[in-house]
């Protein structure tokens, strides 16, 4: 005996229907393939379809006992290369009608060749994986990729950031052959990280000078935060938005790193720091204070804010709250 799989929604509703004049016709469906499932729903999701029956008692014995290649046709008229198969990568649950139709309008349209390169080798066919492919270039129309990424706004993020390194000079072509052997999303974060640690950051609000060297590739905040052993990799993104900047600042004995943040429309300082952010040298930090305030980066000046129920330990231990009010 055929086991039963439920499905919810629109289709079980249509179905119950059909059963009332066709009795049987419900069970068919709960214990048919998923393939035939998807099918039977492909028909349904049609306003009009190409063949159409005179009553639900038709209707039901039709979609009963003809074959897959027969419900198609009595759908769409016809039913590209590969519809099926996609159909029965569906999962058991049905989906919306619209996915219906689209699916089979992607595939039998001409102008996307990629598309149906790509539909066959997905392992999972449904409507976030026909998002993730309309969203992502035909570039990156990969199947594993595809099934990589776990949702739209992964596509979305993916799509702008390769966009952004190729605007900050890396290799398109490079790039996208390096997606090709993506298969999990933790490829796709270690893809982000390779490729945003090869480009340069904005300008320094600072010039070089001696006993000043501004961080001015993403390659060496990466080589700074291993020599400092801090977190200042963390502030990648804030770096290449113009937000953040380093510099490793020496006395001609020792090196720390000055952090600038920009507020607003100026720059100041958020601190130094030693090796893993210890503090540095007094006198070291007095001297590159003075120089910064030459050119109009000062510290951070901070609202004391007595109503945070733990201020006493962020003043104190020096945690950072990023929602403290800056002084203008």
């Amino acid at each position: 005996m055929t086991s039963i799989k439920p499905f919810y929604g629109w289709v079980l509703e249509r179905c119950v229907e059909i059963d009332n004049y066709h009795p049987g016709f419900a069970g068919h469906i709960l214990r048919a393939t998923v393939e035939r499932r998807h099918v039977i729903a492909a028909y349904l999701s049609v306003p009009k379809p190409m063949w159409r029956a005179d009553s639900d008692t038709e209707l039901g014995e039709f979609l009963s006992r003809a074959s897959h290649p027969e419900i198609l046709k009595a759908a769409f008229g016809s039913a590209p290369k590969g519809f099926r198969a996609a159909l029965g990568r569906g999962g058991s649950q049905p989906y919306p009608p619209r996915h219906y139709r689209y699916l089979h309008s992607l595939m039998s349209s001409r102008s996307r060749p990629t598309v149906q390169r790509i539909l066959p080798r997905l392992l999972r066919v449904n409507p976030t994986r026909l998002r993730i492919i309309r969203i992502l270039p035909h570039d990156l129309h990969f199947a594993p990729l595809v099934m990589a990424l776990r949702s739209p706004n992964a596509a979305r993020d993916l799509t702008d950031l390769v966009a952004l390194l190729a605007e900050a000079g890396a290799d398109r072509s490079v790039m996208v052959k390096s997606l090709a052997t993506v298969t999990d999303m933790e490829g796709v974060r270690k893809f982000a990280k390779r490729w945003a640690f090869r480009i340069a950051l904005p300008d320094h609000p600072v010039p070089a000078i001696d006993g000043y060297r501004p961080i001015v590739e993403t390659a060496d905040l990466l080589k700074m935060s291993i020599q400092f052993r801090n977190c200042a990799r963390n502030y990648l993104a804030n770096s290449l938005e113009g937000r953040s900047a380093f510099a490793v600042v020496s006395n001609g004995e020792v090196e720390s790193v000055v952090h600038l943040v920009r507020q607003k429309d100026h720059w100041c300082i958020d601190d130094f720091y030693a090796r893993e952010n210890m503090p540095p040298d007094r006198s070291l930090v007095e001297r590159w204070t003075k120089f910064l305030a030459s050119h109009n980066i000062t510290a951070r000046q901070f609202r004391r804010d007595s109503t945070h129920r733990w201020g006493s330990l962020r003043r104190i231990a020096g945690y950072v709250d990023y929602e403290e009010e800056v002084l203008a």
